[in-house]
C-alpha cells in the first residue's frame, strides 16, 4: 500500500470517529523517559530512573495493545516522555504496525537517526508530531537542558523531511523562547510545514510550578494568537476565538468538567493506568489488572467524570464567559490543589479575548 494511500485511508476514517459512541483514539504514554530535560514539560518530573522502572515492559504494553485491538480500537497515538527512548520501541512500533493500527508519534527527533528513518520509511506512520521550540543553538538548549540536543533534534527532523514522511512540527511558546517565534516559523514553512504554537503551559503532574513560572504574560498571548493569526486553535492550546455579546445563548452549567473529555480518546499511562485526560490522573483503571472491555472501563470513568458537579461557589462555575476559557479543574488541581478554584491567569487572559472580540463587534 502506497504512502498516500494509507494517509487517505486513515484521515477518511478520523473523519468518521464523530458518528461513534465508543472510543477510537488511544493516547499511549510509553514511558516519561525523555533525552531532554525541558523545565517547560508536566512530566518531566517523572523522567527519573524511580519512576521508570515502574513502567511496562515490552509483554505488557503488547499485552495492552491486543486490547485495543480486540475492540477495534484502530486510531493509536505513542507518546511520553519520548517514545524512542525506550529500547524496545521498534519492536513495539512493529508490532502495532502488523496489527494495523493507524499511528502517530509524538517525540522531540533527536533520537530520529538515518536507521529509525529509514524504517520508518518502510514502515510509515500516519504522522509524526516534533516540538521545535527553538532555531537557534544556545535558546534550544537553554530549554531542553541537554548539550548537543540541538544539532541532533535538527539531523532527526532533516532525515524525515528527505524520506517524505508526514510531519507536524508545534512549538511550545515561553518566556524563553518568545524571541524566537517569528524565526521558528520561518523555519518551519520554508519547509514546507504549517506553524503551530501553543502558549498554554500546566504545572508539573507532582505539583511542581516550575512550568507555571515560564508562562507568557496574557497580553503576550493575545499578541501571539493576533500576530500568527491563529483563528482556529487546536484544543488545550489558547481560548477559542469565537464571541458572541448575547451570552445567553451559553448554557449555564454546574457541571464541573465542561470540556470534551473522554468524548472519543482515551489514554494510557507508562503504568498502565487507563485515564480520559493527561492532566486528570484519577479517577484510572488499570488495563492489565480489569477484566473490565475497553468500552465498560471507559464508560465508568466516563461517567465517574461526566457526574462530577460543582460543590462550591467557584466564580468558575457561574462565569459567562466559561466557554472561551482555557481553564480546567485537571490544571486547576495541579496548580493550587483545588479543582473547583478559580486560576488569575486564565481569568486574565479570557477577558482579554472578551474586549478583543467585543471591540470587533462594536465596529
Amino acid at each position: 500500500m502506497e504512502e498516500i494511500q494509507y494517509r487517505d485511508f486513515s484521515l477518511k476514517l478520523h473523519q468518521k470517529k464523530w458518528q461513534k459512541k465508543n472510543p477510537v483514539v488511544a493516547q499511549f504514554e510509553l514511558t516519561f523517559g525523555c533525552n531532554m530535560h525541558c523545565r517547560h514539560c508536566y512530566s518531566n518530573c517523572y523522567n527519573n530512573s524511580e519512576y521508570l522502572k515502574r513502567e511496562l515492559n515490552t509483554k505488557e504494553v503488547i499485552d495492552i495493545l491486543d486490547k485495543l485491538y480486540k475492540e477495534g480500537i484502530f486510531w493509536l497515538c505513542f507518546t511520553g516522555g519520548d517514545p524512542l527512548k525506550r529500547e524496545d520501541f521498534i519492536e513495539i512500533y512493529s508490532y502495532a504496525k502488523k496489527k494495523g493500527f493507524i499511528i502517530t508519534v509524538f517525540t522531540n527527533a533527536a533520537l530520529i537517526d538515518k536507521k529509525i528513518a529509514d524504517y520508518f520509511k518502510r514502515f510509515p506512520p500516519f504522522c509524526i508530531e516534533i516540538t521545535l521550540n527553538a532555531v537557534t543553538e544556545k535558546i534550544y538548549e537553554e530549554i531542553s537542558q541537554v548539550k548537543g540536543s540541538f544539532k541532533l533534534a535538527l539531523n532527526g527532523i532533516e532525515n524525515l523531511i528527505k524520506r517524505d514522511i508526514s510531519l507536524k512540527i508545534k512549538t511550545q511558546a515561553t518566556k524563553q523562547n518568545y524571541q524566537e517565534l517569528d524565526a521558528i516559523k520561518e523555519f518551519i514553512e520554508k519547509r514546507g510545514l504549517k506553524f503551530r504554537v501553543s502558549a498554554i503551559l500546566n504545572a508539573c503532574l507532582n505539583g511542581d510550578l516550575t512550568p507555571v513560572t515560564l508562562r507568557l504574560s496574557p497580553k503576550k498571548v493575545l499578541e501571539i494568537n493576533e500576530r500568527f493569526r491563529l483563528n482556529s486553535m487546536q484544543e488545550d492550546e489558547m481560548p477559542n476565538i469565537k464571541f458572541s455579546t448575547d451570552v445567553a445563548n451559553q448554557p449555564p452549567s454546574d457541571n464541573l468538567f465542561r470540556c470534551a473529555i473522554g468524548l472519543d480518546t482515551f489514554h494510557i499511562t507508562p503504568t498502565g493506568e487507563m485515564i480520559l485526560c493527561t492532566l486528570v490522573r484519577e479517577p484510572s483503571i488499570n488495563l492489565l489488572d480489569t477484566t473490565a472491555s475497553i468500552q465498560e472501563s471507559h464508560n465508568r470513568l466516563l461517567s465517574e467524570i461526566r457526574n462530577k458537579k460543582f460543590k462550591t461557589n467557584s466564580k468558575c462555575k457561574t462565569c459567562l464567559y466559561w466557554y472561551l476559557c482555557s481553564w480546567c479543574p485537571g490544571r486547576a488541581k495541579l496548580e493550587i490543589a483545588d479543582e473547583e478554584a478559580p486560576l488569575s491567569y486564565f481569568c486574565k487572559l479570557t477577558h482579554l479575548v472578551v474586549d478583543l472580540e467585543r471591540e470587533r463587534v462594536d465596529k
